[in-house]
Formats: C-alpha cells, structure tokens, sequence
C-alpha cells in the first residue's frame, strides 16, 4: 500500500465520520493526528504515516471547502438512485473521487477512478466497485468540458500515463 492510499483511507473514515455523526474538522483533525494503524509493511517508517496524514488532511479539506459543488454535481450521475439514499461510504468515496478529479490536477483521472474502485470494494458492499466506477466515469466524460484541472488531466497524455 502507498502513501496515497493510506492516505485516501483515513480521509475516507474521516469525511464517513463527518457524514454520521457530523464529527467537526476540530474533532477529525485529533482522529487524524492519533491515527496509528494502517495494513502494510510501510507502517514501520514513520514518514509513511506522517505523509499518509498529510495528504488525507489535504483531500478533507478540499471535499470541505467544495463540498456544496460536489454535493450538486454526483447526483447529476446517478441513474435511478437519489443521492440521500445511497450508503454513505459510497458518497463519501464519490466526494474524495470528485474533489480529486476536479481541484488535484497532480492525480490522473484514471488513477483516481481506481483508487476509488479499489475503497469501494475495500469499504462499500459488492455493487459498491462497478456503482463508484460508472459514476465516476460520466463525471470525466461530461465534466472535462467544463472543469479546466480535468480537462487538463483527460488531454494530457503525460499526466494520464503518469503513475501516482
């Protein structure tokens, strides 16, 4: 396991406490400094955990700061599903997915639907994976006209063959 997605799982558990329980980011940024468990031969570095922290704690604060931009656009993508009644580990791997996709022009679209598929099979129920891909997968073909970090993203062919 990398950094990256160390880090993705503790924004993911962090935004799902959010969701819940409505945990503030005072609250969530206490959960993140204790966080000490994460499945991988890395965890005996401390620089793995301290880097997975710090990009987790900058995917929450971008989910945050957009939230309501975010929370407009997935439901545009869901077919036959209203977006408050889906599992909330599902909304939350499409909030991290999306605010990926459209504010980190460093993480290639493509990596970034495969993260998500891989949480959604980590965290979510056995639709969880293909449901997260197929949402995904319209956000880039329909919002990569209108987005200029995914627009970049989708035409760059450094940055699409580019591992992160």
């Amino acid at each position: 396991m990398g950094i990256r997605r160390a880090g993705r799982i503790i924004a993911l558990q962090s935004l799902y406490q959010i969701d819940i329980v409505n945990s503030e980011i005072k609250d969530i940024n206490e959960f993140i400094d204790n966080y000490s468990y994460i499945e991988t031969i890395d965890e005996k570095k401390p620089e793995f955990l301290d880097k997975s922290k710090e990009f987790a704690k900058e995917l929450i604060n971008i989910v945050i700061a957009h939230i309501k931009e975010i929370d407009e656009i997935i439901p545009r993508y869901l077919k036959n599903w209203q977006y408050d009644r889906i599992l909330s580990v599902d909304r939350n791997i499409l909030r991290l997915g999306v605010a990926e996709l459209l504010y980190r022009p460093d993480i290639p679209y493509k990596v970034t639907i495969n993260e998500a598929i891989e949480l959604a099979k980590k965290f979510g129920d056995e639709k969880s994976g293909g449901f997260i891909n197929g949402v995904l997968d319209s956000v880039v073909k329909t919002e990569k006209d209108k987005n200029e970090v995914l627009k970049k993203k989708f035409f760059d062919k450094n940055l699409t063959n580019k591992e992160i």
